[in-house]
């Protein structure tokens, strides 16, 4: 009994450096696990960081592209735009060339425009003088004012020219068309009878005396009483009232006589 106590002491004692020696080991490995935490929680906000930074420089990455597209689109837009501009110069440098050319051809042709116009309207100033006398009031009109026209500086060239070509058409519009005015001859009212330009015809109003214009001696020449009814017929037909019909009559040449 006195050994068994007197080995409790030393029991105790092993058992405290046993619970001390566990607390050590406990102790020791917490401070192994929180060193190990420590340690993975830098790793993670290093690595946090470590995205960020990525992210960031993903962000500018993206940023400078962008900027580089844009900027190469804004690139391409200005070259086209400056090979369109290049383009159009051509084509008005090519247009102004052509209307210089016109222009010039203008020039020449209103230079040669001017005689032109003066001698087609004193052309046609003896022509009305020379032809048989009919109209011969808004034939001398028109003539006057084609000269009107002409002689003024301000008037447009082309429509000089054009009134010009219209006094010269209605001329010749008369050689293909019959007509009819009131005249006076020897002091009497008379019925003038055209027939195109081949001849001039006239009756009396009360259809007793007919006669032809004669080119040649440049006066009224009487005919038969005979060819009466065929100019009565001619007249019915330059007013419309008669369908058109072949006239028999005659026909003057120069220096004949009927």
């Amino acid at each position: 009994m006195s050994t068994s106590r007197g080995h409790k002491p030393h029991l105790y004692c092993v058992l405290a450096a046993l619970l001390l020696g566990g607390y050590a080991v406990a102790a020791a490995a917490q401070g192994t696990a929180s060193k190990a935490i420590d340690e993975t929680l830098t790793a993670n906000r290093a690595s946090r960081a470590s995205q960020q930074r990525i992210d960031q420089l993903d962000g500018e990455t993206r940023t400078l592209l962008e900027r580089y597209l844009s900027a190469s689109w804004q690139s391409q837009q200005l070259t086209a735009y400056a090979q369109q501009l290049e383009e159009q110069a051509a084509s008005l440098d090519a247009q102004r060339t052509g209307l210089q050319r016109q222009l010039g051809e203008l020039e020449r042709t209103e230079r040669e425009l001017s005689p032109l116009l003066a001698r087609m309207v004193q052309g046609l100033e003896k022509f009305i003088a020379l032809d048989a006398p009919f109209l011969l009031i808004e034939r001398r009109e028109r003539l006057q004012a084609l000269k009107k026209l002409i002689a003024d500086p301000a008037a447009d060239r082309a429509e000089k020219f054009k009134k010009a070509l219209e006094a010269w058409q209605i001329e010749a519009e008369y050689g293909r068309s019959i007509g009819i005015e009131q005249g006076e001859i020897d002091e009497r009212t008379v019925h003038v009878l055209r027939v195109g330009r081949a001849a001039l015809y006239y009756l009396s109003m009360d259809g007793k005396r007919c006669g032809i214009w004669d080119s040649s001696s440049k006066t009224w020449a009487v005919l038969p009483y005979e060819y009466a009814s065929q100019i009565r017929l001619g007249l019915r037909m330059a007013r419309e009232t008669a369908a058109p019909d072949l006239l028999r009559l005659p026909i003057l040449a120069a220096g004949a006589r009927p």
